[in-house]
Order: C-alpha cells, then sequence, then structure tokens
C-alpha cells in the first residue's frame, strides 16, 4: 500500500474542504434559520463528508508513520 505524501495532502486538502462546508453550513443556521428535510439531509451529508475526510487523513497519516518508523535503522 502506497502511502506517499501526496496521499496524506490530498487527504488533508478534502478535509479542509469539508471542514468549510460544516462551517459555511453553520454560518448559515446562525444568520439564517433553514429548515426542512432538504436541510436536515445535507447537514447530515456535510457531516459524513467530514467525518470519512477526518477518517482518512487519520488513517493515512498513520500508515505513513508505522513505514517511516518501520523503515529506520
Amino acid at each position: 500500500m502506497d502511502t506517499g505524501a501526496y496521499r496524506v495532502a490530498r487527504a488533508a486538502d478534502r478535509l479542509r474542504a469539508a471542514f468549510a462546508v460544516a462551517v459555511g453550513m453553520n454560518l448559515a443556521e446562525a444568520l439564517w434559520d433553514p429548515d426542512g428535510t432538504v436541510w436536515r439531509l445535507a447537514r447530515a451529508a456535510a457531516g459524513v463528508a467530514f467525518l470519512l475526510a477526518l477518517a482518512a487523513y487519520v488513517v493515512l497519516r498513520v500508515l505513513r508513520w508505522r513505514r517511516a518508523r518501520a523503515e529506520r535503522p
């Protein structure tokens, strides 16, 4: 399994994007009180996207750390 720095960087970019969407949705909810099924589904989708991006980033960082540690003499 290849866990190069570019994969970690891509995962970090996805995590940043998911975080920005979540913050934007929280700001929209604070300024304007959206309601309805569509908003709830969008909030749930943003939450799932953030959790998946976070999990992918953490897993890739741990795998890269373990590989670097195993390659040391």
